[in-house]
């Protein structure tokens, strides 16, 4: 085997997501393969202007993969399958198509609605000629727009180009924890997927016997599996297997709980963006100023980059600046929109990321915190008692939501991710049965429990 495969990718978010995916996978079948990726810019990210409905079927957004594959510079390419040219270039072979992640095509939308209940000449966003000619077929009053660019660009586009909604791959957006901002997947009566929507492809060089005979164990395999919004299923019970253990999560997302048990899913929170941004405006139009932002979870990353991107047209200003994330789910999250974490806590908690900065002198530093309505004044605090200057924005709001109650007599454990689920939770629930395990991220959500009376055992943060 090679000393490390060279592994091609485009250079987006969402592209970086999977190329990971497919490597998590590999080391799975091969532990101690080593890689290196190497990230190229195809025509189709270079050309935000011609309609996909022009270069479905070609190489547009494989050609300089395809050439660095053939002249030796990298090793094998990583792909969404339905990128692939009808015609595979000569010396260049698929050696694995992986299952898809979800296939559907959804609808992003202001309001939450669903297709069926946009007004009458609604304006919807979309890309390939198969989604439009599909949509006009099941309302033909619809303005159909057409958008180009990577998943946050587009739902961008959502608010500064005049649109109702857009139309997306649902893989996509649960590859890059958005799957929340889906409002509806479309049934596959309106709207008929492409036939390899979701899944991946590695494509190597035809005389690679190696290469071809290791990718081909991931060939037709779920690689992965991603938190999608829908209800699970019940888990299937051998005949003589004792009962998964069913587990019922208060938080937005049931991705990092697969494998505990069955899960259901029954948030006590959603997260919406805010409904005045002249503060956020306000201080992306003195980012100069600041020498450190600090973002305290995943969705502070994604509400303050949707809005600077609408506001700035570049985010270069972050090269001066220190990173910082509260853990390594809030730091991947910056990698999506093509930063990296300067640092990273230990403990991933406020307590952490004061801790972490014990030595490091504050004064007169200047820091930028965007955040929830609901955030705690303990950071701010923190930072500004070793002399930082700090400004805190909230950029999303976390509202309660309304869900039927659960027949907790079911429920073997409850796991909390946050205060804020907690005390949703004891608002709707009176009384939870003695013998339910309490099961806390952060030692604050499990301070929050004992307000209630419950001890939990502590889930890390990340």
């Amino acid at each position: 085997m090679k000393s490390a495969i060279r592994v091609g990718t485009r250079k987006s978010p969402l592209a970086m997501v999977q190329v990971q995916e497919i490597l998590g996978a590999l080391k799975k079948i091969a532990p101690g393969i080593k890689t290196r990726i190497m990230a190229l810019d195809t025509c189709g990210d270079k050309d935000k202007k011609t309609p996909i409905s022009e270069m479905e079927g070609t190489d547009f957004f494989t050609r300089e993969l395809d050439d660095a594959l053939r002249n030796r510079r990298i090793d094998c390419a990583v792909h969404s399958a339905k990128d692939l040219p009808d015609v595979i270039p000569d010396g260049i072979v698929i050696a694995a198509v992986t299952a898809p992640v979800d296939p559907y095509d959804v609808l992003v939308s202001k309001g939450n609605l669903k297709l069926a209940e946009l007004p009458n000449k609604a304006r919807v966003g979309t890309s390939s000629e198969r989604r439009k000619n599909q949509l006009r077929a099941y309302r033909p009053d619809l303005e159909i727009v057409d958008i180009r660019g990577t998943i946050n660009e587009r739902l961008v586009k959502l608010e500064t180009e005049g649109l109702d909604a857009i139309v997306i791959a649902a893989a996509g957006l649960v590859r890059l924890g958005l799957g929340p901002r889906i409002s509806e997947r479309i049934g596959m009566k309106i709207l008929k997927p492409h036939p390899l929507q979701g899944a991946l492809a590695v494509t190597v060089r035809k005389d690679d016997r190696e290469l071809k005979r290791l990718f081909s164990k991931l060939n037709g395999k779920k690689i992965a599996s991603y938190d999608s919004g829908r209800k699970g299923k019940p888990a299937a019970k051998s005949k003589g297997q004792r009962p998964a253990k069913r587990i019922l999560v208060t938080g937005t997302s049931t991705e990092r709980f697969k494998g505990m048990g069955e899960i259901v899913h029954h948030p006590m929170i959603a997260i919406k963006p805010v409904t005045d941004f002249r503060q956020i405006d306000a201080d992306i139009r003195r980012l100069e100023k600041y020498d450190v932002m600090m973002f305290t979870s995943r969705h502070a990353v994604q509400f303050f980059f949707q809005r600077l991107l609408q506001k700035r047209k570049t985010a270069r200003v972050f090269e001066k600046m220190s990173l910082i994330a509260i853990g390594k789910t809030t730091a991947r999250c910056l990698a999506h929109f093509g930063w990296t974490a300067t640092m990273v806590p230990d403990d991933e908690s406020a307590e952490g990321i004061l801790k972490m900065l014990k030595e490091i002198p504050l004064r007169g530093k200047s820091f930028l915190i965007p955040r929830s309505n609901l955030a705690t004044e303990r950071l701010v605090q923190g930072l500004r008692r070793r002399g930082a200057r700090v400004d805190a924005v909230t950029v999303y709001r976390n509202v309660k939501t309304r869900t039927r109650k659960q027949d907790l007599r079911q429920i073997d454990e409850i796991v909390f991710t946050s205060p804020s689920t907690v005390r949703n939770f004891f608002e709707k629930y009176r009384n939870v049965p003695e013998r339910i395990r309490m099961k806390a991220i952060g030692n604050v959500t499990k301070a929050c429990l004992k307000e209630y009376g419950k001890e939990a055992e502590v889930i890390p943060n990340e």
